[in-house]
């Protein structure tokens, strides 16, 4: 039957909690090797349970391999296992969330080296500096493979990052701070944890760069916009090739009858893989300009220069052709006798088999409410090392959106069901989102200390980065702001086991005093 009419999916917020994927749950048991010296970690023993629900749908498997695949993070840990098992329950299906396998595997690891630290007494920064990969040894590869390609870390200075952020938010400031409002009273705690994302999967993006005979500059290609921001980035890639202000670039996306390739915005991709695409096309662009130019000019093309949306002779300026006159010089009757294809345009592609990995620490202050236990982010910083931030604005609101949905899996948000497997979040009443009350200012340094060798424009992806340590930042003050080493083991971060904890804190207190 053919209705010609647009065909529509419409459900409501319980239909859609009810059978939408989920994501996060995880169970965790890791065991290590450790220097008691220093806090060396030579080998990591690690399992993991994934809850994938009913069947596998969308990308769930995926997830537990990037988990087991990430597990080690920034950490050499020369001897490395893991295993794990993905068990089909009664639940809807797992599928891929920010920074998926990710948040749950860097959750777990930092608690780890949290509890080395604590269990030996050392500094946590210092365990971490210790165990470091050194950048000297980047490009660092490792035995194992994350989405089918072989991991290995592009480039990458963890030690520089830490001690970057430690000095730009003065960590020994805010540690005094805490330490004197927790001998006013308060259960106030500074925690931080330490990250590695990836980013730019492959294998292959192309784009389409023109210029018509008006001189308009269009870059059409494959990409998908999901709120990220790709047409200033894409529009300033092209722009900085030509010389020209980006908003004088006209993005096209998602038109087949304009460019036909593209596989989607998702794996923190499109800066990567559809950026570096993009540059190409507009090198191609402009070197099929100058060789236009130098026909038309009557020089080399190695004289001429390409400034302010025209070609001009380097050694007089005033001997120019903008990009609009060589368009029309390539108009199909006169391309011929150039011997060049009609029209000012160029194709690029970008081709890859491996990932980028970015990196970075997130740090919070947070309060435990006394009398009813919930846990309050009163202050939260993220360092992101980026390779190249193209747009630092859009970086840092990828960061402020990601570290919003992380809090939200490290204090509030969670499916739950009843004994008998009926769901019991079926509204936002239940299934508890955090709103702008609840999410402090984000404090950001984007760095730039590590440009991808694998990318011309030296680019790593920042789509996931705000997310992918929130959960082991928040626990790990809030285990300081207990002053109960490891008493945070799962997320999200409940207030009734809050109010117990604390009972218990006093209780130690008071045997402290009597003893």
């Amino acid at each position: 039957m053919r209705l010609r009419a647009p065909i529509k999916w419409i459900e409501d917020r319980q239909e859609h909690l009810m059978a939408t994927n989920h994501s996060r749950d995880q169970h965790h048991r890791l065991r290590a090797l450790v220097r008691v010296r220093d806090g060396w970690i030579e080998a990591l023993d690690a399992s993991f349970v994934l809850d994938q629900g009913a069947y596998v749908r969308t990308h769930g498997a995926t997830v537990a391999s990037l988990t087991a695949s990430m597990l080690p993070g920034p950490y050499v840990i020369p001897h490395f296992r893991v295993r794990a098992q993905v068990r089909l329950t009664h639940k809807t299906p797992a599928g891929t969330y920010r920074s998926p396998g990710r948040y749950e595997g860097t959750f777990a690891r930092e608690r780890l080296v949290d509890t080395i630290a604590d269990v030996l007494r050392l500094d946590r920064a210092e365990v971490r500096r210790t165990n470091f990969i050194p950048a000297a040894e980047m490009p660092y590869a490792r035995p194992i493979t994350a989405m089918g390609t072989h991991l290995v870390h592009d480039s990458g200075d963890y030690a520089l990052l830490l001690a970057k952020v430690s000095e730009r938010f003065d960590f020994d400031a805010i540690r005094a701070e805490v330490a004197a409002r927790r001998a006013g009273g308060e259960a106030v705690g500074f925690g931080f944890g330490f990250f590695v994302e990836k980013s730019g999967l492959g294998p292959a993006e192309g784009a389409r760069v023109s210029v018509d005979g008006a001189g308009q500059i269009t870059l059409a290609c494959g990409a998908s916009s999901v709120g990220q921001g790709v047409d200033t980035v894409l529009a300033q890639i092209v722009a900085e090739g030509l010389d020209v202000p980006h908003t004088a670039v006209r993005v096209v996306r998602g038109r087949t009858d304009q460019f036909e390739y593209g596989r989607g915005a998702f794996a923190t991709r499109l800066a990567v893989m559809v950026g570096n695409a993009a540059r190409n096309a507009t090198a191609a662009l402009a070197d099929k300009a100058r060789r236009v130019a130098a026909y038309a000019l009557k020089v080399g093309a190695d004289e001429l220069a390409l400034t302010g949306g025209a070609v001009a002779v380097a050694a007089d300026p005033t001997r120019r052709l903008t990009l609009a006159e060589i368009a029309r010089l390539l108009e199909p009757d006169r391309a011929e006798l150039l011997k060049e294809t009609p029209g000012l345009n160029a194709d690029g592609w970008f081709h890859t088999d491996h990932m980028t990995y970015p990196y970075g620490l997130h740090a919070a202050v947070v309060r435990v409410d006394p009398g009813t236990g919930q846990p309050v982010v009163e202050r939260f910083i993220v360092g992101y090392d980026v390779g190249r931030a193209l747009n630092p604005t859009l970086v840092e609101g990828q960061i402020a959106g990601g570290v919003a949905q992380g809090i939200g899996g490290a204090l509030y948000e969670e499916f739950r069901y009843a004994a008998d497997g009926t769901p019991l979040c079926t509204t936002f009443m239940d299934y508890l989102i955090p709103t702008l009350a609840e999410i402090p200012d984000v404090e950001t340094l984007v760095t730039e200390d590590a440009p991808s060798p694998i990318n011309p424009l030296g680019v790593k992806g920042a789509g996931e980065g705000g997310t992918a340590a929130v959960a082991a930042a928040v626990s790990s003050a809030v285990d300081d702001a207990l002053r109960i080493p490891g008493a945070i083991t799962a997320v999200p971060i409940r207030p009734a086991l809050l109010r117990q904890l604390l009972k218990q804190r006093m209780l130690n207190q008071r045997t402290e005093k009597h003893t």
